[in-house]
């Protein structure tokens, strides 16, 4: 009998754990869910000045609640446009990431009328640690030997409130025959400006200041040797304390009831 009850009550087990099983999955069924739409997806990363395809894109689906505004969704849209602002691997296609209709591949397409493309090789302390990305805004400063002052060097910024076009690597050949890969930055600069940053990269060390891109206030600087970076020739003359006249000393002479002082 007692195996009986045993099957009678894993029976009913069974029924209630389908029961619930079965509540769950209809109540999981019913439950919202959020409608999907087509969005193109850059594939790879590309650069600015790239032409975009199909090759270069793929679509997916995206919940529709965060869809970007002006997202691009037939790949017809896109066809041979090119994108002013790098891309990363399944980041979305805006439109206002495009340039102009029109508009020739490469950097010379992305160019304002009368302004040149300029690049320059930095290095990991000189191009700030890898921050610097195309559309950021930089000064830039040199640094130079001052001539007949042995070991005396000069820092300047000499250009300011300049914008990156590309940052990324490239290939040289070192001169040990083997290819070595060298950081650098191309920046949008007029004419007078390409002149002043080629003549600073031959004539001494280049470096970039990353700066606010909404910041387009342009500062006076006087520049810095290094005398006055130690403090030479700093200490102003009204900070110095003025002498104090020397205290004198005297003795108190008491005579009956009157009192006097004599000096020493």
């Amino acid at each position: 009998m007692k195996g009986i009850h045993y099957i009678v009550a894993a029976v009913l087990l069974g029924l209630v754990a389908a029961f619930s099983i079965h509540r769950v999955m209809s109540t999981l069924s019913t439950a919202p869910v959020d409608p999907m739409t087509k969005v193109v997806v850059a594939d790879a990363e590309i650069t600015p000045g790239t032409p975009l395809s199909a090759r270069l894109v793929k679509i997916v689906d995206w919940p529709q609640r965060i869809v970007p505004p002006q997202a691009v969704q037939n790949v017809s849209q896109i066809e041979g446009r090119v994108l002013n602002m790098p891309l990363s691997k399944g980041e979305p296609i805006i439109l206002t990431k495009l340039a102009p209709e029109g508009t020739a591949a490469g950097l010379g397409g992305l160019l304002k009328k009368d302004m040149r493309a300029y690049t320059i090789k930095v290095d990991d302390v000189s191009g700030v640690a890898g921050f610097i990305h195309p559309g950021d805004r930089v000064d830039i400063l040199m640094t130079v030997a001052m001539p007949a002052k042995s070991g005396e060097q000069f820092s300047k910024v000499v250009l300011q409130d300049i914008m990156v076009l590309t940052a990324g690597q490239v290939w040289q050949q070192a001169g040990s025959g083997d290819p070595k890969s060298v950081n650098t930055v191309t920046l949008e600069v007029t004419p007078e400006q390409s002149e002043v940053l080629n003549l600073a990269s031959a004539q001494g060390r280049i470096h970039l200041s990353l700066r606010n891109r909404a910041n387009k206030s342009i500062a006076p600087t006087a520049g810095i040797a290094t005398s006055g970076l130690i403090g030479a020739g700093n200490v102003s003359k009204h900070n110095t304390p003025a002498p104090q006249a020397p205290q004198k000393r005297g003795i108190e002479v008491i005579k009956g009831m009157e009192k006097s002082e004599s000096d020493l």
